[in-house]
This record gives C-alpha cells, structure tokens and sequence, in this order.
C-alpha cells in the first residue's frame, strides 16, 4: 500500500502558518469534561491539546540525556514538551516533508534534534537505539499497527518505553441505524489512510506482546476527549440528520460508544 499524508494535514498545515493553530495535532483532553453542547474557543481546545500532551509525557517517565523518538511527529508539539529536560537527543520521522519543515521550528533548548522522512512500519534506525519511543495518535493512519509495533520494539532498548495514543473503534453492526460502511469510508476519504478501521483493543494489546512489549498501563480517555468534537465538529448532527464528514462520523462513532480513545505505555521486555 503506497504511503499517503492524511488530507486533514493540508489545512492543517495552512492554519499553522498563518497562525491560527498549535504544534499539537491530537484531539484534546478535560479533566472534567463539560457537555457537548457548550462552546469552546481555539484557546480552549489548545490548552486541552497540551494537557492530554502532559498525560502521554508523564506515562513516559523521562529523564535527562535519554534518546528519545517521536513516530509520526507532526508540527513538533511532543518533541518540543519532551525537550524540557536537558541533555536530550530528540529524533522525530514522517513520510510529510512539510511538517518535517515545521518542526524544525520547534523549541527544543539545547537538545539534539534530528528529522528524518521515514516510514512508521519500516524505520531507519540500529537496533537499540532509543530509551522512548512516543506515538501520539497516529497508529491508526500506518499500513499495519502490528508492523510498527514490531519496529518499535526493534529499535528500543530493554527496558525501554513506547507510549502512544490511539483511536480504536468497533463495527457498530446493523443493530446502529447506519451504513457501515459507508462510515468507514467517510473516515478514510477525508482522515486517511485509515487501513484497519475497526480494532480492538485486546487485539492490539496481543499485537504488542507478540512484538515483545509489555503493556505497562493502559488509560482510557474517551470521556475526557470527547469534548474535542466542540470544536473540531459542533454541529450535533447524527444517522437521523445524515453524517456529513469525517468529523461528525467520529464524533457519532464517539458519543455513541463505538469510539475508544486509549493512552498506554508499553515497555520492552
């Protein structure tokens, strides 16, 4: 399957250069998640990206002068949280030369950074080479989470972490009122590529272990980021309306359970 940047990156990218977004690229988290029907301002879903950011840092434990490696690094907002301790050599890849370019922009201190246009299931690296690995909800865009699962581990040091968020979500059926596939297809088209579109989470889990990696913790957000959809999709709309685009087919999929959004840190065994 040939390599393909998700389309939601070119307005993505726009908005960062003329100012009108972040480095972070994830949906939000709220430690007290209000209703779906409340406002939310660019200021707020910001600080709820940078907030769910510190979740993933803390579940990674880092210390000082460790190599660490973003997979999928976006506009550098991870790289940038994890180059508050010193002595750090920070490496990010994306198939995106463009948020490559962004990140280079990144406030990193006196730390090393280096960016490569890479593959997330087929990477560059010497066996070995990192303490931490991160993948902030990006899992689901690669060819196969099982191969970069696979990658991950072959390139972390025993005892290492990696830490990633992912968005799993489960076939609604025919019981649901909506065309299936017709979802799926939706959710590709526009936040593609999207290859395994439902997945479980014991799945996935089975897939890390078999890679050699011990699932450490595993933290279910869902509630706390289902407040995002207030920005990026706030109209309430629903298979009785029609799904009109990826954002509201996710926040269906989302507010009607189908949706799991899961932070969990493995470590290498």
């Amino acid at each position: 399957m040939p390599l393909a940047v998700p389309r939601y990156f070119d307005y993505l990218i726009e908005a960062f250069r003329s100012h009108n977004a972040g480095r972070h690229v994830h949906l939000g988290y709220w430690d007290d998640p209000p209703p779906l029907t409340a406002a939310c301002s660019a200021q707020e879903f910001a600080d709820a990206q940078a907030r769910l950011t510190d979740v993933l840092i803390r579940m990674a434990d880092l210390k000082a002068g460790q190599t660490v490696l973003d997979v999928g690094c976006g506009f550098g907002g991870t790289l940038e949280a994890a180059a508050k301790w010193p002595s750090m050599l920070l490496a990010g890849i994306n198939i995106d030369r463009r948020q490559l370019d962004i990140c280079r922009s990144a406030a990193i201190g006196g730390n090393a950074l280096s960016l490569i246009m890479a593959d997330a299931c087929a990477f560059p690296f010497r066996s070995h080479s990192f303490d931490r690995i991160f993948c902030v909800e990006a899992m689901f865009h690669f060819r196969d989470r099982a191969a970069f699962l696979r990658e991950a581990a072959g390139v972390l040091r025993d005892g290492g972490r990696l830490v990633i968020s992912d968005i799993l979500l489960r076939n609604p059926g025919t019981s649901a009122g909506v065309d299936v596939a017709a979802v799926a297809e939706l959710i590709r088209s526009e936040y593609g590529p999207w290859p395994q579109p439902w997945m479980a989470v014991d799945a996935l889990l089975d897939s890390a272990r078999g890679a050699g990696l011990r699932p450490e913790r595993v933290l279910d957000v869902t509630a706390q980021t289902l407040p995002t959809y207030r920005f990026t999709a706030p109209q309430p709309l629903g298979p009785t309306v029609g799904l009109q685009s990826a954002g509201d087919a996710l926040r269906w999929l989302h507010s009607e359970g189908y949706l799991s959004y899961l932070c969990i840190s493995f470590v290498k065994f």
